[in-house]
């Protein structure tokens, strides 16, 4: 029997550590997976956003203004345009007209306060090449989302445009479609992650309670 109760050569301690490792192997290709998707493009980005109509080339201006709270996504849940390209260097201000929305980039660089003041503005200068992508956390899941393109750089814009474009013109039921074949797959890829990353911790679970049963057991039983 080891220090730690168990038989043969890992302990305890030893099986949180290899547990927890296999944790941190299954999530961090998810995540790298996610850098690559917002390197290439938008992909599932504008599923939901009824304003989405391509990206507006913004490039050879100093300064571009977002209009916050524009009629879009069934009410005042629109940034407008919902998507330009600029140049590095250029100034974007997000302009308020209705509404209580915030700015909130996808990977925390920027964040405004969450205000419903008309004619308030938040200001932001994009100096390197790339995509940022942001959204209204109160109106996320509304569709209320936005992007910045910087540079020059292709950009695979995924099946937003095809989907919203095939909307307005084939009919809703097209747009809707599309809608929920990719909150189908999303859901799908979470619930691997979320099988894989829980399986070695009720493996670990099982060999700690058969460990304490052992450990338990009269001398005689062994």
């Amino acid at each position: 029997m080891t220090e730690n109760g168990t038989r043969g050569g890992m302990g305890r301690r030893d099986l949180l550590k290899a547990t927890g490792a296999a944790g941190i192997a299954t999530a961090a290709p998810a995540a790298a997976g996610r850098a690559r998707a917002q390197e290439d493009g938008f992909g599932n980005w504008f599923e939901n956003v009824g304003n989405y109509d391509g990206i507006q080339d913004q490039t050879g201006t100093d300064q571009v203004t977002v209009t916050v709270g524009s009629q879009a996504n069934g009410g005042n849940f629109g940034f407008d345009p919902a998507a330009i390209r600029v140049d590095p260097g250029t100034e974007i201000v997000w302009e308020w007209r209705a509404g209580s929305h915030n700015v909130v980039h996808q990977d925390g660089d920027f964040e405004s306060e969450l205000t419903n003041e008309e004619g308030f503005t938040f200001t932001q200068t994009f100096e390197e090449e790339g995509i940022n992508l942001y959204f209204c956390s109160p109106h996320q899941q509304t569709g209320m989302k936005g992007a910045v393109v910087v540079g020059d750089i292709e950009v695979d814009e995924g099946s937003a445009a095809n989907g919203n474009q095939e909307g307005d013109e084939g009919g809703n039921g097209e747009q809707e479609d599309g809608g929920n074949t990719g909150s189908t797959e999303t859901m799908l890829i979470g619930a691997s992650m979320l099988a894989a990353f829980l399986s070695p911790i009720a493996f670990a679970i099982f060999l700690f309670s058969r460990g304490d049963r052992t450990d338990n057991e009269p001398t005689a039983y062994r």
